[in-house]
Formats: structure tokens, C-alpha cells, sequence
């Protein structure tokens, strides 16, 4: 669910068809589900808010067209409503005010916020955000002032923060070092770790009298329902399973009675019930006299290939596409493009350029870029030190520097225009996540400086590392029409490369630890891309 805020979805290639009928919807996929003091409940689909009444029937929209919208959630008084949402490409959250219509943003405008949760007085919002740039970490609004501070600095991710009934007790997901740990901090007493398991924990809530907290666990056989009893010594209890759970909270009406999302329904249960029933809801879509129209490949810029042919040997490489790693294999670049992949033999008088353990991806690609306010020709190295070898944006000189980043002396990621290479629709949850595209301007933040937050928003919506590659390499050619020469390492695909030290496909954050790059079929060193930075601002 969190990363439908972050990806753009593949494009579907459609007739030229107006679409004018109304559609009724009565499920979706990665539901998450609230309710109200009043029973009322508040769910996200497709990309917008609904409220749906306490025993289900028609549900009302809120939001109109965000695309991105999801995890609402109730004030304690039931007059407004948090969620999260990308708005004009800053992902950030919101508070609609139910009486009056309106809506207003509650986020800093240089970080990535979300899992928002208010507490039980009304007047704040804890969140998860990555204000400080090194991860997640726990911050609280004061709604009425806009005043905020952060309330936890731990090493990885704090995520997903939920307060007792009482506002005396917070729950909340740690992620480090691929463990997850659920944290209990209550008032005036040191913070408590409940349990940490090498499965993915999740979507922690306390249920109303306080005598445990229900959370989700994702593991080889599914995701299920577990609880911690707050009792002395804690006792950890699977509560529920078989069902297709999305992991977000279970909603509490009261001590005995539950909502919560699974099979791509709502489901309501009895604490002490052996099943759960659907509480059958009905939204319906507007007609919108709207034309899909087909898009068109536009034709990919070749600038100042290099002549001749070289190779570059890789002890492992993954492809973009193909599952795992390849091994020992060469990779024969004439001009700027690959032209074989080969095993490794002796190339003779051939010049090889053998890159010993390190491990070969294709080039990262932002598919809708937020540059920098004044970007110049020094952000190009910069850039490409980061392994980002294509940048699609809206920029004045998007021509020129195009050109010169193409080139030898000041190198740079092939820079596109959105006017031509736009991404496709940003909304397709009937998608699985593994069609995910990131992009910086859904993280709020720069080009480069967001890849980190990328990787680790999907790692927290629990993509693998490999799904995590695809989203930044070949996911995203794809959904700009520039498959197949970009997002993988193929013949006849670009020879954009980026060579890492470490093991990516088992920690997605060692795709950070650039070494060195291959750009437009020119190998560069990460210092030496340095370099060229500093002497592109010396004749700025």
C-alpha cells in the first residue's frame, strides 16, 4: 500500500476510445481501512478517499483525482480526516476537514512523510519521515501551530507509529540491518522491545482497554494476524490466518469488534470469533468524457558515441530483467552501446577492463526527476556518481546539457525531456507491485539525493531487491517508451553501467556503493567523475 504513493505504474498502450460510462466498484486491491468513533469508515481506492457507512453500502468520495491518496485516517472526534498523498510531486500528508470540504498540507516541504496516526487529544499527528535525510524517523505535529519535533533517532527505519487509546503508550516498526522490531515506549519508562524477527513486522495497533496490540507479520507462507498480550512476561499469539491480509492496521471499534482489509474486501470480526464476514461496499466512478490516446515511441538521442570497442569483464552481473545474477561474462561495448555478452575468453590485443568482485546493474533511471533549483553542468558528474545515468525532467536547457553530459569531458546522465519522455498513468493499483517506477519527485527531494529514501520505501512496502533494481531500471524504460535500450544490459541496449561493491540482490542498500559507471560506452571512475565535477565549476 505505502508504495502506491511512491511509483508511477506501467503505461497501457490503449485505443483511441472515449470513455464516458460509470463504473461501480464494490472491492480493491491494497485496501486500508479506518473507523470512526461512530462506526463510519474511511478507506483508500484507487488512489482517493471514500467514507463508507458503519454497515457498508454507498461510498462517498472526498478527494477527487489525487491518484496517490491512501491511509486515512480518523480524528478522535470524527470531523477530519489524515492521509497521505503525492500533490504537484511532493509526497507529504493532509487534513480534509469533513463540515467545510477543505484540505490543507501539514508536511515540511523537504521531506518524505507518511504512516500518519493522531493522537487520542485531537490536536497532534505522529508520522514516520525522513526530515533528517539518514531514514525514518518518528516526528509529532502540533496541528493547531504546525509546530514539530521528532521523538525517536534510532539507527535504520521507525515506521508506522500508533498510540494507545489513553495517549500514555506508543507502538511502532523498527527496520535495521534486515531485522524488524516492534517498540514499545510507554510514558516515562524506557522504550521496550516486544519482539524482532527476520520476517517482516508491520501495522501495529493497540486495541481500546490496552491489553494487547495487534500487528501483522509477513512471512514465506503469507501474512497473518499476530497479537502481543501486555501481560507480565509478554506472550506473543498468532490470532488469525488464510485470508489475504494487506498489511495495514486492524481498526478497533470497540474491545470485542474489528475491521480490517483482506481478499480486497473489508472484513469485520468478533475478537472472539473463529471467521470474519465482508461488509459489502459500493463506489462509483463518474463518467469522464475523456480520450485515451496511444502513445508514441518517441525516437531515442544517440550524442557523441565514442568510436571503438572495449570490454568490461564482471565477475557477476544482473541483467535488469532476468531473475539472479549471471556470472564471468564479457561485455563488448562498440560506441555507446552493447553489442554482446559473451563468456569470458581471451580477447588478445582486445582492451578489457576487468572489474574484479565488483557487481555490474544497468544505470539507475529517474523517470520524473526533481532537479535541483539551479542546475548546472557540475550536477552531471555528480549525478552519474550516484549511478543515475538517465534523468527525465522539465528544465529550460534540457538540450544543451543533454549534449554536454553525452560527452567526454563533462559527463552526465542522458537528460530527457518530460515534454516527450513522460512517465505513463500514475495510477494502476490493479497492478502488482513489482510494475513499481520511483522517481525523486515523489520523495520531495533531488534527484540523487532520493535514492536512498527510494530504497528504503521499498524496502519497507516489502519489495525484494530485485523488484526494487526492476523499478529503477527496466520498470521504468518501459513506462516512458525507451525499452529496450535503456533499464537493462542487453545487445543493442545503451552501454549505461554502474558497477557496485557489494551484493545488491541481498541488501538493495549496497546499490549505493557506486565504484564506478559506464556512460554513453566511457568508463568512469566515481573519483574521477569528482573531478570533472569540480572543473565543470571552475568554468561555470
Amino acid at each position: 500500500m505505502y508504495l502506491r504513493t511512491l511509483v508511477a505504474l506501467f503505461t497501457a498502450l490503449l485505443c483511441s476510445t472515449p470513455v464516458a460510462a460509470q463504473t461501480t466498484i464494490t472491492r480493491g486491491s491494497d485496501l486500508s481501512v479506518d473507523a470512526a468513533s461512530d462506526g463510519r469508515l474511511a478507506i483508500d481506492l484507487r488512489g482517493d478517499i471514500w467514507i463508507v457507512p458503519g454497515g457498508g453500502g454507498d461510498a462517498r468520495q472526498i478527494t477527487e483525482n489525487l491518484k496517490s491518496a491512501q491511509r486515512p485516517r480518523w480524528s478522535p472526534d470524527g470531523k477530519r480526516l489524515v492521509y497521505q498523498a503525492a500533490v504537484d510531486g511532493q509526497q507529504g500528508l493532509w487534513i480534509h476537514e469533513l463540515s467545510s470540504g477543505t484540505t490543507r498540507s501539514i508536511s515540511a516541504n523537504a521531506s518524505f512523510d507518511g504512516y500518519p496516526a493522531w493522537h487520542p487529544d485531537g490536536e497532534k499527528i505522529v508520522y514516520a519521515s525522513t526530515t533528517n535525510g539518514s531514514g525514518f524517523d518518528l516526528w509529532e505535529v502540533d496541528v493547531p501551530t504546525a509546530l514539530r519535533w521528532r521523538i525517536s533517532d534510532r539507527p535504520g527505519d521507525e515506521t508506522e507509529p500508533a498510540w494507545s487509546s489513553n495517549g500514555r503508550d506508543l507502538v511502532y516498526v523498527h527496520h535495521s540491518a534486515g531485522r524488524w522490531s516492534l517498540i514499545l515506549r510507554r510514558h516515562a519508562q524506557p522504550e521496550e522491545v516486544l519482539l524482532t524477527s527476520s520476517e517482516r513486522l508491520a501495522a501495529p495497533s493497540f486495541r481500546p482497554d490496552g491489553s494487547l496490540i495487534s500487528y501483522l507479520r509477513g512471512g514465506q507462507s503469507g501474512i497473518s494476524i499476530d497479537m502481543v498480550i501486555l501481560s507480565q512476561p509478554r506472550l506473543i499469539r498468532s490470532y488469525a490466518d488464510g485470508e489475504q491480509f494487506v498489511m495495514s492496521p486492524v481498526s478497533w471499534l470497540d474491545r470485542q469488534r474489528m475491521v480490517y482489509s483482506a481478499n480486497g474486501e473489508i472484513r469485520r470480526r468478533l475478537f472472539d470469533a473463529w471467521r470474519s464476514s465482508p461488509l459489502h461496499f459500493r463506489a462509483t466512478i463518474p463518467a469522464r468524457n475523456t480520450t485515451r490516446v496511444q502513445r508514441e515511441r518517441p525516437p531515442m538521442p544517440w550524442l557523441d558515441e565514442p568510436n571503438g570497442q572495449f570490454v568490461i569483464r564482471a565477475a557477476r552481473l544482473f541483467d535488469g530483467v532476468n531473475p539472479g545474477y549471471q556470472y564471468d561474462k564479457d561485455i563488448v561495448i562498440q560506441g555507446g552501446r552493447i553489442t554482446a555478452i559473451e563468456e569470458q575468453v581471451d580477447r588478445g590485443a582486445s582492451i578489457v577492463i576487468d572489474m574484479g568482485d565488483l557487481t555490474l546493474l544497468p544505470g539507475f533511471i529517474d523517470a520524473d526527476a526533481r532537479l535541483p533549483g539551479r542546475l548546472t553542468a557540475s550536477h552531471g558528474p555528480d549525478l552519474l556518481a550516484m549511478g543515475i545515468s538517465t534523468v527525465v525532467a522539465e528544465h529550460p536547457d534540457t538540450e544543451r546539457l543533454n549534449a554536454l553530459w553525452s560527452g567526454k569531458q563533462i559527463p552526465g546522465p542522458r537528460l530527457l525531456s518530460t515534454d516527450r519522455w513522460q512517465i505513463g498513468p500514475l495510477s494502476r493499483p490493479e497492478l502488482d507491485v513489482t510494475a513499481a517506477v520511483v522517481s525523486s519527485r515523489s520523495t520531495g527531494l533531488p534527484a540523487g539525493q532520493a535514492l536512498a529514501t527510494q530504497f528504503r520505501a521499498m524496502r519497507i512496502a516489502g519489495l525484494t531487491p530485485e523488484q526494487t533494481l526492476r523499478a529503477i531500471g527496466v520498470n521504468a524504460a518501459a513506462a516512458m517508451l525507451a525499452d529496450p535500450y535503456l533499464g537493462r544490459i542487453a545487445v543493442a541496449a545503451a552501454a549505461d553501467l554502474v558497477f557496485v561493491d557489494g551484493d545488491p540482490l541481498h541488501d538493495i542498500d549496497d546499490a549505493l556503493n557506486v565504484v564506478a559507471v559506464v556512460r554513453n560506452g566511457r568508463f568512469y571512475s566515481v573519483s574521477g567523475l569528482f573531478d570533472r565535477a569540480k572543473n565543470a565549476e571552475s568554468v561555470e
